[in-house]
């Protein structure tokens, strides 16, 4: 993602985008848009039917949770792009044995790995299972247990490739950083199988899809079961590792169930078309209806979110009003939000202390942030929070309360401002204050 952003912001450059948030944000239209044309190759490989192929993408391409991915330069379009590809040339290597079609589905595949690692290893049980087993007529019979391993190992090559600049590096930790990131952001944040947030995952799923849409999906689903056991064994290794971990994690958003979408699209897809051809027309007409439902529906809840953001950019917007609110030698407190802050505003960001995967604040650090702050501003050195720095990552709002106990915050405007990265079905949108932080 580091590349893509690189790229993308050096073009960006030679055709006149001077915005390098901008530039980056192309990436998720770019590779959001190359995932609906890879799906339709993929659904058609599968179906061998151009109308399946067709409304897999159209209910891709309009699915809330996908086109929320799909406007910012995160990495989720990347990541389901090359997945798409690489299952799309895995099955045409399948068809004709061509090894170029193996090398390529080996790269992308790789690609996926260096983008979203853990997406990655989340969905190798399917890509394993499509090998070995193959779908339908592509499936071959004969032995791939010494093909399989150089596919494999093509593909492991090509992500610790992308990852030898952190290797080789003696500036970053990179293995310090791997073990923070699967504390935090894995393993202490996993709630066990089941657990509440499952229930608010299917709730995601449900408005991405509607009820209709998700029944359909599973009676496509259970229809594969009977169809070809291979396509069923595929699409439900690729549900349930991504659904059952991501599913039942304590920061569990819609925009993580963006890699298993297509997995409940196909057999969707396959379902709705094969009925087009039943011979009642009533069928038809209900086959045709409810497309059309499970195609609009879930986008009335989301609708207004994506038309404010392709008219108005209010984090930018924020954070320059920002930087002609306060002082030149400022500093804004941040969260997440430093680099906006730096580049935006033209201001210092003044980092918080985050919460630990219990969601509480140390004594100690709180303390430690205390004669900071303080040291601060005895020098009268402005410092400035926004409403969005201090409750990010502040679940039982004790940063808010130690702020409000020991220091005057003073209202200097307020301005909307959108935090975009939680959920399109729930918009964080709301009237952000800028507040001047002064001793008591």
């Amino acid at each position: 993602m580091v590349l893509l952003g690189s790229l993308f912001i050096t073009i960006g450059k030679y055709i006149g985008i001077t915005d390098p948030v901008l530039a980056v944000n192309l990436i998720g239209v770019i590779f959001g848009s190359t995932a609906v044309w890879a799906l339709y190759l993929l659904t058609f490989k599968i179906s061998n039917n151009i109308f399946t192929a067709i409304s897999a993408s159209l209910l891709l391409l309009l699915n809330p949770i996908f086109l929320d991915s799909s406007t910012y330069g995160i990495n989720h379009a990347p990541a389901l792009c090359f997945l798409l590809l690489g299952l799309w040339q895995l099955l045409c290597f399948q068809g004709s044995n061509d090894k170029r079609h193996l090398v390529f589905s080996a790269l992308f595949l790789g690609f996926m790995g260096a983008t979203r690692l853990q997406d990655f290893i989340f969905t190798f049980p399917s890509v394993a299972s499509l090998f070995i087993l193959g779908i339908g007529p592509q499936a071959s019979p004969k032995t791939k247990t010494p093909v399989f391993f150089l596919f494999s190992a093509m593909i492991i090559s090509t992500i610790i490739i992308f990852h030898l600049p952190y290797f080789l590096s003696h500036d970053t930790p990179y293995l310090l950083q791997a073990k923070s990131f699967w504390k935090i952001g894995l393993s202490n944040n996993f709630q066990g199988l089941f657990s509440r947030s499952l229930i608010m995952t299917f709730g995601y799923l449900l408005k991405a899809f509607s009820l209709l849409g998700l029944l359909c999906s599973c009676v496509g689903l259970g229809n594969t079961a009977r169809t070809d056991k291979r396509l069923f064994i595929f699409l439900i290794l690729w549900i349930t590792p991504p659904l059952g971990f991501y599913g039942n994690t304590a920061t569990s958003v819609p925009r993580f169930l963006n890699i298993i979408l297509p997995a409940f699209i196909i057999p969707l897809s396959i379902l709705l078309t094969s009925n087009l051809k039943h011979k009642w027309m009533v069928w038809r007409l209900l086959a045709m209806l409810s497309f059309l439902i499970i195609l609009f529906v879930p986008l009335q809840n989301t609708y207004q979110t994506f038309l404010r953001r392709h008219h108005d950019a209010l984090i930018p917007d924020y954070y320059r009003w920002v930087g002609l609110s306060t002082k030149a030698d400022a500093q804004i407190l941040s969260a997440d939000d430093a680099l906006f802050i730096t580049y935006y505003s033209g201001r210092k960001a003044y980092l918080k202390p985050l919460a630990m995967a219990n969601g509480h604040l140390p004594v100690q650090d709180l303390n430690d942030f205390k004669i900071k702050l303080d040291d601060t501003l005895k020098k009268h050195q402005p410092v400035y929070a926004t409403n969005s720095a201090i409750v990010l990552y502040d679940p039982h709002r004790e940063f808010e309360n130690f702020l409000r106990q020991n220091y005057h915050l003073v209202t200097i405007g307020q301005k909307p401002l959108e935090l975009w990265y939680l959920s399109p079905f729930n918009p964080q949108f709301h009237i952000s204050n800028l507040l001047k932080i002064e001793r008591k």
